[in-house]
């Protein structure tokens, strides 16, 4: 997967952060532990959200324990490290392995996202849709194949995906649910038949299946503008009322077009301290071990030869 990604993100730079692994008998972090570390933390199911030296920083898991992706956002403009920094210090503090790092060049502040790869390529290796999962294997879905890359990530936590060939089509990816749903689509491309249609293949849906009529009474009995794509059997729809369009679950799309979708990632209002480094504990005294002379060429090819012979016993 890691190619891939890096592939798909074009102009904006991943880095391998080699330096930031703390030892390896360290284990990671889950998010339990966060929040034990941490003195202020924001917590859900699926990610703890704290705010630290100006930083709105959120952790997020798939499976509700360990971490595969942290948010990095400026949140004051004022910093006593810089995001770089931020994020080297995070990864070696939770032990994060193996992580990829990126900063998002056209985020109107300072943004960066940490991703670790080992858990990112577990999601996509059993991702076959962006939906329907958790949010991070939707994340992981898009990465993999590389038609859209990360560019924003909103106050509220959605990410913005822009597409890799400039078609004019964005998605706004809410990051906080348990199950990602619905994603809103933006961009300036007018989401008729053909282009919802191509959308979905992307996302790893087939075609319409629903004649035109069918979407008219569905849209009619929700008060949408138009319906131009639904998909029966996967149960997913492409609805736009007003300006605003979304794609998903039938339910998920109309929370999200009345302003009840969640997804909104929380930040505490109370900024915490970085945790204390904890003492290390006395080294043991070592044993007193008796000189052992040192063996000639000739004594060592005879302990070599002696120990292949009770090999071969």
């Amino acid at each position: 997967m890691l190619p891939r990604i890096s592939s798909a993100l074009c102009a904006a730079v991943w880095l391998a952060c080699a330096a930031t692994t703390a030892a390896e008998d360290d284990a990671p972090w889950n998010l339990e532990r966060v929040q034990q570390e941490f003195s202020s933390t924001n917590s859900v199911a699926g990610h703890v959200c704290l705010v630290h030296d100006g930083w709105n920083i959120a952790l997020l898991s798939h499976n509700k324990s360990d971490i595969a992706a942290i948010f990095i956002s400026d949140k004051t403009g004022n910093h006593e490290h810089g995001l770089r920094s931020t994020a080297r210090r995070l990864a070696r503090l939770i032990n994060l392995g193996k992580p990829l790092y990126q900063e998002l060049e056209e985020a109107g502040n300072e943004t960066a996202i940490i991703l670790n790869s080992k858990e990112m390529d577990i999601l996509a290796n059993d991702t076959e849709r962006a939906l329907g999962d958790t949010p991070l294997a939707g994340m992981a879905y898009l990465l993999q194949e590389g038609y859209f890359y990360i560019a924003d990530l909103t106050e509220n936590g959605y990410l913005r995906w822009k597409t890799v060939k400039k078609s004019n089509v964005e998605l706004l990816m809410p990051m906080a649910p348990a199950r990602l749903q619905a994603i809103e689509v933006t961009g300036r491309q007018r989401m008729d038949e053909f282009a919802s249609e191509v959308l979905a293949r992307k996302l790893g849906f087939g075609s319409n299946t629903a004649q035109a009529g069918e979407r008219m009474t569905l849209g009619r009995q929700h008060g949408l503008d138009d319906v131009p794509y639904m998909n029966t059997r996967a149960g997913i729809i492409t609805a736009r009322r007003g300006k605003r369009v979304a794609f998903g679950k039938r339910n998920a799309v109309l929370h999200m077009l009345n302003n009840r979708y969640g997804g909104t990632l929380l930040y505490p209002s109370q900024p915490c301290d970085w945790p204390e480094k904890k003492k290390a504990e006395p080294e043991p005294t070592p044993e007193v071990v008796e000189e052992v002379k040192p063996l000639t060429p000739q004594e060592a090819r005879k302990a070599y030869a002696d120990y292949l012979r009770t090999l071969s016993r």
